[in-house]
């Protein structure tokens, strides 16, 4: 049984916390939302009142919060975490912040184990244990908390402190932008006069097929839970922006497709720009 400090229970935050405390830890769990920690409690966990109880006497504090802001001020806000932390404590920061972010970490707990391990998966891989960790850091720091993090999912060691949080970033801008692509292709098909399934249908035999699936289920119910937020899909094309992703590249112009109709859409789904895309193109 390892004691740990999870701070962030947002929709896969949720998730992994209750999986950590059904395999037995022993889990304090913080959100700025009170009322999240509810069913994590009535399963076993301790709610704390401020991030810095939560992580007080833990051996591992995890983050998976919604960015970098969110993360600053849960460690070094009003009741931060940070100076709570022990010095045998292991952070682990889950969230997407990007590189640069934690490396200013480093710099800001020079004292602290400290390793960066943001994960690949929605929301189904998130309740049953199969996400792809992808870790940051030294190996002593992975032999610590790898028993932890194989109850969220399989670790792979990328690099050291840093290297998760740009796979992370690489990996999200890839699947945001295929995004994108898949709405202008629709909306295309639907200025010459194509159907739905006729578009659909021919993009499952190319390089877009696997996003073809989950585009056809949100489009045949557009109320179906978020998956991934299109706010956080915005965000995440920000931070690969801010880390050197060229201003006049796809990644820039899939950011500025997906800023048009913040923060109203932010909530919805990410497959919410498809229908954005269609919507502008039909104007």
């Amino acid at each position: 049984m390892t004691r740990i400090g999870f701070l962030g229970l947002g929709r896969m935050g949720s998730l992994m916390a209750g999986r950590l405390v059904a395999a037995g830890h022993e889990v304090t769990v913080w959100n700025r939302t009170v009322h999240k920690a509810a069913p994590l409690v009535q399963a076993g966990a301790r709610a704390a009142a401020t991030p810095a109880e939560a992580v007080a006497d833990a051996d591992v504090v995890i983050t998976m919060l919604t960015g970098p802001a969110a993360v600053d001020a849960v460690l070094f806000g009003e009741h931060g975490a940070a100076a709570a932390l022990g010095p045998a404590t292991t952070l682990v920061e889950m969230s997407t912040i990007g590189p640069d972010h934690v490396a200013s970490l480093h710099d800001r707990l020079p004292d602290v184990d400290l390793a960066d391990a943001p994960v690949k998966g929605s929301l189904p891989a998130a309740a049953a244990g199969e996400l792809a960790i992808l870790f940051g850091g030294d190996s002593q720091t992975l032999a610590r908390v790898r028993e932890v993090l194989e109850v969220l999912g399989k670790v792979q060691h990328v690099g050291p402190l840093g290297a998760g949080a740009a796979v992370k970033l690489v990996v999200n801008v890839a699947l945001c932008g295929s995004f994108v692509l898949v709405g202008e292709a629709l909306a295309l098909g639907d200025r010459l006069g194509l159907s739905t399934d006729t578009t659909m249908t021919a993009l499952s035999g190319t390089a877009l097929g696997s996003l073809v699936p989950r585009v056809r289920a949100r489009l045949d119910d557009p109320q179906a839970p978020t998956q991934f937020s299109y706010g956080l899909a915005a965000k995440d094309l920000k931070l690969a922006i801010e880390a050197g992703a060229p201003a006049e590249g796809v990644i820039a112009a899939a950011h500025q497709q997906f800023a048009t109709e913040l923060p109203r859409l932010s909530e919805s789904d990410i497959g919410e720009i498809v229908a954005v895309l269609r919507r502008a193109a039909a104007r």
